[in-house]
Formats: structure tokens, sequence, C-alpha cells
């Protein structure tokens, strides 16, 4: 071999190797080289919250992922501030979010012009199923005594909720579905609407069923459950269609990042969260909240919130409807 031909094959040589770690890099195989943040668009201590910081002390305590997650609480403008701060950082995988519904609700209701379609779905890492109670020492004793009211009296009716979130978009399908029509009052999230109701400011709210259990002992009563069978801790509870209306609806808490980021990041994170979802301490502490443990990978879970649209779009003319009626009031 002569001096020229081995000058040749060193050069070739280091091309490849800097071609391999380029494209080692670029695909993330020491994915994440440094933490990776999580934004929560809700304020600590709710249910989302606490399923995340769950998930992250589980993937760091195991090592699951080489570098940790960091969480961020930014619950400003009803979570748009964060779910927008997710939405507009760089598709690297250096920032990713967690949320719930309001992903859908949230733009059905005008409080965002983007749905979960703006982001690229990690997957799905808990459902819980919601309902509503009344002050166990109030006038509302059962559902029933609620809709009797509120059809010989529309309007009346105080129901605490958060605007653009479940607390205000399933009383809104439940109204509807139920011929009657109550009074929104906005409070907030689920510990400011349950000192609304203890305060005797609003009569009913919305809550998740590990909330109502919560509550219970509080002096809230669980009235009406949204799911397609009684749940099994609340089973005195009806489902609204016992009691004539067709409202089904569960919450569901998302994984999610910038769109863009690449598949492979995608993935490593997503296994990270179900595994850690295969913890035996973390099995424990989802049932002792109520949640059910069901991952849904990106693909599916996508298909399920496409599937959503359409109710979520009729509710979103309800709204509307409404603000156009109270427009021509004035």
């Amino acid at each position: 071999m002569t001096i020229l031909n081995r000058r040749q094959m060193l050069t070739l040589t280091m091309a490849a190797g800097a071609v391999s770690l380029d494209r080692g890099h670029a695909w993330g195989a020491a994915y994440p080289e440094k933490p990776v943040r999580m934004i929560i668009p809700i304020a600590a201590g709710g249910q989302t919250d606490v399923v995340a910081r769950l998930l992250q002390n589980t993937i760091d305590k195991k090592k699951l992922l080489p570098q940790p997650i960091a969480i961020i609480n930014n619950a400003a403008a009803g979570g748009s501030t964060g779910t927008r701060q997710v939405r507009d950082s760089e598709p690297d995988g250096y920032t990713v979010g967690m949320f719930h519904m309001g992903l859908l609700t949230a733009p059905a209701m005008g409080v965002v012009d983007y749905d979960h379609s703006a982001f690229e779905l990690i997957g799905q890492v808990g459902r819980t199923q919601v309902g509503m109670g009344a002050l166990a020492d109030g006038r509302f004793k059962t559902i029933q005594d609620v809709l009797s009211e509120a059809r010989a009296k529309p309007d009346t009716v105080t129901v605490a909720m958060n605007i653009g979130l479940l607390p205000h978009f399933v009383p809104l399908m439940f109204q509807q579905d139920a011929g009657v029509r109550f009074r929104y009052v906005q409070a907030g999230g689920g510990a400011v609407r349950l000192k609304s109701l203890l305060g005797k400011h609003t009569e009913i709210s919305l809550f998740s069923g590990p909330e109502l259990l919560l509550y219970e002992p509080q002096g809230i009563k669980p009235l009406v459950i949204f799911s397609e069978e009684r749940a099994p801790e609340l089973p005195h509870v009806p489902t609204a269609r016992e009691v004539g209306a067709n409202t089904v609806f569960e919450e569901r808490i998302i994984a999610f990042a910038p769109k863009g980021m690449p598949k492979d990041r995608i993935d490593i994170i997503a296994a990270a969260l179900r595994a850690a979802m295969e913890d035996p301490e973390l099995v424990e502490r989802y049932k002792g909240l109520g949640i059910d443990r069901v991952f849904i990978d990106g693909a599916k879970l996508k298909g399920i919130l496409d599937g959503l649209k359409g109710p979520i779009n009729r509710v979103s003319e309800v709204v509307r409807n409404a603000k156009a009626e109270q427009e021509s009031r004035k």
C-alpha cells in the first residue's frame, strides 16, 4: 500500500467515525444528556401534578433515564400558558408536558386556538372518572333534586367551575343532555371549588373520582358519576345514564411534547413512563389515589382524542349560543 493510499484510508476512516458520532448524537444514542423539563400546566397539588411527581420520583429512583426529570408548574391563564410554553419549545426532547383533557376542552371553549394536534403525544399515563357533588347538608340530596330544580328554575342552580376546563365543559355537556340550564360561577381548581361549596357560594361542582372520595368526609356528597358504569369506590352514586342523560366523559392524564420531537426520543420517554407505571410501589399509589393505571401509546391515544372532538365540538356550539344569547340581552 502506498503512502497516498494510507492517507486516503485514514481520511475515510476518520470521516466514517465522524458520521457515526454525528448520527449517534442526532438519533439520541445518549439521550437524554441533560435533565428533561416537564411542564405541568396546573398548580402543585392537583391530580395531574401528583401523578407527574410520582412518575418523576420513580423514574429517578429506578434510573429509568440517564438524566433526571425536572418538574415546573405553570398554571397561569387556566393552564394555557403552560401548554403554550411546551408548544413553543424546541422539539429537541428536553421539554415535555403533562396535562389532562384541557388539551381538548380549552380550545373548544375558546381559551386557546390549538388542541392536542399541535403536539406530539407521548402517551396516556392514567385515567379517572369524574362526577358532580354538592354540600352534604345543602338542599340537594340527589342528582334528581338538582335536575328538578334546574328544570323548574333555569339558570338558578349555581355551578362552581374553572373556565375552559373539565369543571366547565362537563357540566355544560350534562345540562345539554339533561335538557336543563345551570348558572356558572368561576372558581378555580378542585381545592378552590371545594371551598366555594363549603362556603355556600355555589351549590354543585365537578370533581374527579378521587376528589369526591377525599372531599366526602369534609362535607361533600357525590351525586352523579359520568362513566359507563358505577364507580366501585362509589357504588351508591348513579351514573348520568341512570338519570336519563347520556353524558359519558373520563379524565385522561396525558404526556405530550412539542411538535417535531424525534420519534426515538418520544419512544425513550414513553418507555420510561410505562416502566415506572409497572413499579409495584407506584401500582399501589395509583390504587390509593383511585386512578386507573392505564398506559396508552401516543398513536392510539391520538385516535381516541380525535374521536372525542365530535362531542366536544357539540358542547362548544352550546357555549357559542350561550354567548350570543348573553350579547343579545345587553
